[in-house]
């Protein structure tokens, strides 16, 4: 069992590194581009990445029951990713971006 724990724990470490890089370059692609999409993506990663940190936390300081740590953790991974999913289908009110100067126009000869 103690070898599961290790695992475990392993695992819900590297979720949280990995989804508070990506909650991170979310929302300072939001800060910088002002897209609400780009800052619903972040949101969304933080809940995911706040799921795994808190199924740690209950588990290991709280109640030493993994049932209602994961319980937790998919509740909030399940708003995470309903957050990430309305922010990739929403409709935009905003206007499309431009393309880069040297991506608009197509090179000589072609």
């Amino acid at each position: 069992m103690t070898d599961a724990i290790w695992l475990l724990r392993a695992l819900e470490g590297l979720v949280l590194v990995l989804g508070a890089g990506i909650a991170y370059a979310s929302l300072r692609a939001y800060a910088r581009t002002g897209r609400t999409s780009l800052g619903l993506l972040g949101l969304g990663f933080v809940l995911v990445t706040v799921a795994a940190a808190l199924a740690g936390i209950l588990y290991e300081f709280v109640t030493h029951d993994l049932l209602t740590a994961w319980s937790v953790s998919a509740a909030f991974d399940g708003a995470g990713f309903a957050v990430i999913l309305y922010s990739i289908l929403r409709r935009s009110t905003e206007p499309p971006a431009e393309p880069p100067a040297d991506l608009g126009t197509p090179p000589p000869g072609t």
